[in-house]
């Protein structure tokens, strides 16, 4: 299975390389200027019509100019409903390559991955395809009898794969490396079978008390999209999600067998995962039309395990639906957010009681990936949060 394992590899490449291949950004003189208004559904605005601190902003934007921040691709910011904030950077990928990027340029998003899947898990269970998040697994994979036959696996539910508490051994951040063995997510796809490699895992756990990071549960949570709907992920996301948001441009991998990687393989403009947060910032509605339910968007985003074993830096302390939660500390405030993050830099963050998303993406793949937090916690949020 190389092909597959191929596009887990895409993923990651080797840690420190953007350290020593910076690519200098030329903006010199920063100015400011309103998004480009096109036909993607977006409304567009300035800065000083959403009561954003515009010299904060230049700040930022000169800060990556100068490479105090590096490798960054691009970012942008919603507020109020309206995309006020659009800056591309031209960069190395994650396979070294330097490009430009702009408004059209798809770009892979990771892990966030996990966080759109989820929403069709959602949009399922409000289609009566899955009856609840309650139910069990093992209805979805028949052809796994045997392993079900043990009591606490026959237990695991839904809600347990999309809360990453499914109580299976798994390792994939002691060795990093996609190509490691020690790696779970690396031998998964070396494996003819992935699901029955991730269902075989010993039980570590009561399933639903423990978070684990655990992208095989992920990538079940994509053939179950499958098993309850007869689509792979990816045709049923663009008939219930993308083409509701607009979104027409799009990639996401796939293994030689179909099985669509719903762990990490998406990849989007921007601007539309923009509207990922944007639709969740609004209670699973685009332009007046409900996609996904309310509801789902509020047990997605409420806590439903801690998370204790990040670094103080990563600012997260739960786990929804494959979304993260965390809380920001800014001119005396605390903000909750809650977020979509893939490796290299990707995320898209809603703050909900600001009105607002920040989207970025880039590619370090080493310490450098937490740098769109130290901008939000610089620069963006004190230029929402004016005293």
């Amino acid at each position: 299975m190389k092909s597959f394992l191929a596009w887990v590899i895409i993923l990651v490449v080797l840690s420190g390389y953007a350290k020593n291949q910076t690519a200098t950004n030329n903006i010199k003189d920063y100015q400011y200027t309103v998004p480009q208004k096109t036909n993607d559904g977006w409304e567009t605005a300035s800065l000083n019509s959403v009561n954003l601190d515009a010299g904060l902003i230049r700040e930022l934007f000169e800060r990556i100019d100068d490479n105090s921040y590096k490798n960054i691709h691009s970012v942008l910011l919603v507020k109020n409903g309206k995309l006020v904030v659009e800056e591309y950077f031209p960069g190395r990928d994650s396979t070294g390559q330097y490009q430009a990027y702009t408004l059209d340029t798809l770009h892979e998003i990771h892990s966030a991955t996990k966080s759109v899947n989820s929403i069709l898990i959602g949009i399922a269970i409000d289609q009566h395809l899955i009856r609840s998040v309650d139910e069990k697994i093992s209805t979805f994979f028949p052809e796994y009898s045997d392993i079900f036959t043990n009591k606490e696996k026959g237990a695991i539910c839904l809600k347990n794969l999309l809360s990453m508490t499914a109580g299976l051994s798994w390792d994939e951040w002691t060795y990093p490396s996609y190509t490691d063995p020690r790696n779970d997510a690396a031998m998964m796809a070396s494996k003819a079978d992935f699901f029955r490699y991730v269902l075989e895992r010993p039980v570590a756990t009561t399933p639903g008390t423990k978070f684990v990071y655990n992208s095989g549960i992920s990538l079940m949570l994509g053939e179950i999209i499958y098993k309850a709907s007869g689509l792979r992920a990816d045709k049923f996301a663009e008939r219930h999600l993308f083409l509701p948001l607009g979104i027409t441009n799009y990639s996401w991998g796939k293994a030689p067998n179909g099985v669509v990687n719903t762990l990490g393989g998406l990849a989007l403009r921007p601007r539309d995962m923009a509207k990922i947060g944007c639709l969740f910032l609004n209670g699973g509605r685009w332009q007046g039309k409900q996609i996904v339910s309310e509801k789902w968007v509020k047990d997605s985003t409420k806590q439903q395990i801690g998370v204790s074993q990040l670094p103080t830096w990563f600012l997260v302390d739960g786990y929804g639906y494959q979304w993260w939660l965390g809380s920001f500390h800014v001119r005396g405030q605390t903000i909750g957010s809650y977020s979509a993050r893939g490796r290299g830099g990707q995320f898209i963050i809603v703050y909900p009681a600001l009105q607002m998303v920040a989207v970025f993406t880039g590619w370090n793949d080493n310490e450098l990936l937490g740098q769109p937090l130290d901008m939000l916690q610089r620069y963006i949020l004190p230029a929402a949060i004016r005293n």
